[in-house]
Formats: C-alpha cells, structure tokens, sequence
C-alpha cells in the first residue's frame, strides 16, 4: 500500500510510523470491504487502539503455535531476521509469545495449528466459526 518494502518503511519511519501505518490501512481495507478474509502480524496486538478496532469490528481468529513452529515457519519461507546473529532468538520469541498470549486469548475464536496440517487447521476453523454466536 506505500509501495515500500517493509525493510524500507521501517528504516524511514521506525516502528511507531509503521504502526500508524498499519493502522491507517487496517481502517481503510475495512471501510471498503464488508466481507473479507484479513491475515495481520501478530505484532498487532502492540498497538492497543489498533487492536481494540480489529476486535469490534472483525471475527479474528488467533491461529496457534509453538515457538517452535513459528520459527520454522518463518524460515521456510527464505525469512533468516529472527536467527540472524541472535543465538537468543528462540527465547526471545518464546517470551513475546508469552506476552502477547493474554491479547492474542481476545480473538472469537482460536485454533492451535501446532503439528497440524493445513487441511486440519482449516477443519478446526470451521468448527470454530460454526460454534461462535
């Protein structure tokens, strides 16, 4: 949406304009679209007005893992950052995971991917959906 890389947004406007950014976004896709499926970090839950907006005006669902999985998950997909001189970075991961839990616990609705395959998870978010009010 600023036709920047993430890298690029951070090193001009630090993590505070990156999250004015993303909150000016969030509001925006949510204006112009009544329906739609939204993946958002999960640094999200950082910015208390931001997060607060998402859960009034979104069903959010916390898709659940161990840190373990998170990383390795990250790197798959080519992203070296968390590990990249950081002999600390599984223990820092665990203890934002720790932090972030009691916000994250705020979703409708969560489904613990751990050791699951895609196709499982899914079967659990039906499920999930299906048992909210």
């Amino acid at each position: 949406m600023s036709g920047m890389s993430l890298p690029e947004l951070f090193s001009l406007y630090g993590q505070s304009g990156f999250r004015r950014f993303e909150r000016r976004t969030l509001e925006r896709l949510i204006e112009e679209n009544s329906q739609m499926v939204l993946a958002v970090g999960g640094g999200v839950v950082a910015e208390d007005e931001t997060y607060v907006f998402l859960l009034s005006k979104c069903f959010t669902v916390w898709l659940r893992a161990s840190p373990e999985e998170h990383m390795s998950r990250v790197i798959a997909q080519g992203d070296l950052r968390p590990m990249a001189g950081n002999a600390q970075a599984m223990d820092d991961l665990k203890r934002i995971l720790a932090a972030r839990e009691p916000l994250y616990r705020k979703a409708d609705a969560v489904v613990d991917t751990s050791a699951q395959t895609v196709e499982a998870s899914l079967r659990e978010l039906r499920k999930s959906v299906t048992a909210s009010p």
